[in-house]
């Protein structure tokens, strides 16, 4: 189960930590779980800001989200979902270099991603 310290833990930060908890805890009420993983298709540099304390880089992703199922935690049977799920998206990912809370040593934190369209 994904909790807030396993994903610090493991670089998530910022909007993207709300935003996964939101939809943990969103499945975890319905009985629901996820299941598969997402694969990167390809990836490139929008942008780079090294300036300051809190150093930012912007990259656009094609992900392919189509091994990712939403199951019922009971009966591990898949939850139907709606047409127009394909799996396949574009998106932007805003990653930033910081300590985490507690610590000195900086690392690379995903603390945002806004969809950019298809792939």
């Amino acid at each position: 189960m994904a909790t807030e310290a396993k994903l610090l833990q493991a670089g998530v930060g910022g909007e993207w930590l709300v935003q996964v908890l939101g939809s943990v805890g969103f499945n975890k009420q319905r009985g629901w779980y996820q299941d598969g993983k997402a694969r990167v298709e390809s990836i490139s540099v929008a942008s780079v800001n090294i300036t300051g304390e809190q150093p930012e880089v912007r990259l656009n992703v094609c992900l392919d989200a189509s091994k990712i199922s939403l199951r019922y935690l009971a009966t591990h049977k898949p939850v139907p979902v709606g047409p127009g799920t394909t799996g396949r998206s574009k998106v932007q990912a805003k990653l930033a270099y910081a300590p985490p809370v507690g610590h000195s040593k900086k690392m690379w934190f995903l603390i945002d991603q806004q969809d950019a369209g298809t792939c």
